[in-house]
């Protein structure tokens, strides 16, 4: 492991710290959703097209929130376990130091009792780390499809606004504020990846 790098808690809490502007975007988006709808309810017939893509910027806005919810859950969980892991570790090396001073099998026997439970307990650390780790991947890979999803309503949006009438310059606008909010939600993903990424690495070498 490098040892400039952020131990896995800190790395676990600064993934989480990132949702924020994730939730704040997916926040925005559903605003966009509820202006959508009202000007595709007034618009009639001109702005009829414009229905489902609401509905989705909608569906996608509850999504991101929900699952960014899972994350920052999942992330917080990790930076706990991550620390009664190193506090665990820690206590092995400590009672391991004792060990080899000691000259008295019977008390070396006693430390041994000690030592035993606590490799058990590491392992199963970092057990439940990979498997946060894991989980992680999959709920980001769960946005990541909802972005790809997210560029064709764009286009789709800008295809309808087109034939919107009067309605045209509202519609045109919601559809630039998907496409914003969806980079938005990319580049956090992208960021947060490289977070899970190190995580990932610095497990496997443990």
């Amino acid at each position: 492991m490098n040892i400039q790098s952020p131990p896995p808690f800190v790395l676990a809490a600064l993934l989480a710290g990132r949702l924020y502007r994730m939730l704040e975007t997916a926040h925005t988006m559903s605003i966009s959703s509820s202006n959508a709808k009202c000007i595709s309810i007034r618009g009639g017939d001109k702005t009829a097209g414009f229905k489902p893509i609401t509905d989705f910027i909608s569906d996608m806005a509850k999504d991101t929130i929900s699952i960014s919810s899972k994350i920052n859950a999942t992330a917080l969980q990790f930076s706990i376990t991550a620390v009664n892991e190193k506090r665990a570790f820690s206590a092995l090396q400590n009672f391991k130091k004792v060990k080899t001073r000691m000259e008295d099998d019977e008390k070396s026997n006693a430390i041994n009792s000690l030592i035993q439970p606590l490799n058990l307990k590491i392992n199963v650390f970092r057990e439940e780390q990979s498997g946060y780790c894991k989980y992680l991947e999959s709920l980001f890979e769960e946005i990541t499809q909802r972005i790809r999803a997210a560029r064709i309503i764009v286009t789709n949006s800008r295809t309808e606004a087109s034939r919107a009438g009067e309605y045209k310059a509202n519609l045109f606008s919601i559809a630039d504020d998907l496409e914003f909010c969806s980079q938005s939600i990319n580049d956090e993903i992208k960021r947060c990846k490289q977070y899970l990424d190190d995580l990932t690495k610095m497990i496997g070498q443990q």
